[in-house]
């Protein structure tokens, strides 16, 4: 059996210009209407024929829809930083915690400190218990740590590093805690 020459070069051409990082040639038939958004502004026009078309595509319009910011930035006036004031409040009256984890695989946690004025009796006792458990099992993790011989589970791989965490369930008991 032998193939038409013109599909196998069609084919050929396709897949080279695939491997190249060309979009591949595309040969189909115009529909209209369609849109065509100018590239800068994202505003969409309508292309109703052929002579729509050739005009909207000398002003610079296109078949693609530009990723455009279509929400502006509010002015900010001048002050601390070009923050404006209700910025500037809400940061003054909220805790930012920052978390993520470092490079070797250790959890950061940071927390800015509440005025003490804005914090009752209670939430202070809170944060302290809250503390104490925190300081009392970062103390056993480092212990299985060494107990591993790493610095980080990071430094685990596989079944290792499931049998560190599978050590720390076992054997750590936090308060209230349930399987």
């Amino acid at each position: 059996m032998k193939f038409n020459d013109d599909i196998t070069k069609s084919i050929a051409t396709t897949v080279s210009r695939v491997l190249e990082g060309k979009a591949p040639i595309k040969k189909e038939e115009v529909k209209y209407p369609h849109d065509m958004y100018h590239p800068k502004t994202g505003e969409k026009e309508v292309a109703k024929d052929e002579a729509d078309h050739k005009a909207l595509s000398d002003k610079g319009y296109t078949h693609e829809k530009p990723k455009v910011n279509e929400v502006e930035e509010p002015n900010k006036p001048s002050g601390k930083l070009g923050q404006d004031s209700g910025e500037r409040d809400f940061k003054a009256k909220h805790a930012i915690k920052k978390s993520g984890e470092k490079e070797d695989g250790t959890v950061v946690k940071e927390k800015k400190e509440v005025k003490e004025d804005d914090v009752d009796d209670s939430e202070a006792k809170i944060s302290k218990e809250e503390s104490e458990k925190q300081k009392k099992y970062q103390a056993f993790f480092q212990k299985a740590l060494k107990k591993f011989g790493v610095s980080s589970p990071s430094e685990l791989e596989g079944d290792k590093k499931k049998e560190f965490f599978d050590y720390i369930d076992a054997n750590y008991e936090a308060d209230k805690e349930t399987d």
